[in-house]
């Protein structure tokens, strides 16, 4: 994310949330494709507590981190600000995608999966985070 805003001062490892989003892609796979869909709780937990609380304490990252460390993948370190609101925005989807479920529409619900699950696909697979490419646009209010 060399192009972002310098807004945060605070820095993330790229290859974490790479890992991140490919964790994301696996988690809308099992909500698409099993009978599981709590999934989609466990994963907006996650994304908010990466986007609002502290990314310590985000499952998904730890399992990220350790996963990093076992393979002695160096940190690529970049400006957390984007990330963070990446989080945000993956929590809204899967809030919605909450909603279109309990309000039994199936159709709605897979179509943000598939979305998010593309988002997080493109995050994975090549680095290109679309949130992050949004974030220096964004009011103030919404970051």
């Amino acid at each position: 994310m060399a192009n972002a805003c310098p807004i945060s001062f605070e820095r993330i490892n790229e290859r974490t949330a790479r890992v991140n989003g490919a964790f994301t892609v696996l988690s809308m796979i099992v909500f698409l494709f099993t009978p599981f869909k709590a999934i989609v709780l466990i994963l907006g937990a996650d994304l908010f507590i990466r986007g609002f609380l502290n990314s310590d304490y985000s499952f998904y990252s730890l399992l990220s981190r350790t996963l990093l460390q076992v393979f002695n993948i160096n940190p690529v370190m970049t400006n957390a600000g984007p990330k963070i609101f990446a989080a945000k925005v993956g929590f809204v989807f899967c809030f919605g995608i909450s909603l279109f479920e309990y309000f039994a529409m199936p159709s709605a619900a897979q179509i943000v999966a598939a979305m998010l699950m593309f988002f997080a696909f493109l995050e994975a697979a090549f680095g290109f985070c679309v949130a992050c490419r949004m974030y220096p646009y964004m009011p103030d209010f919404v970051k």
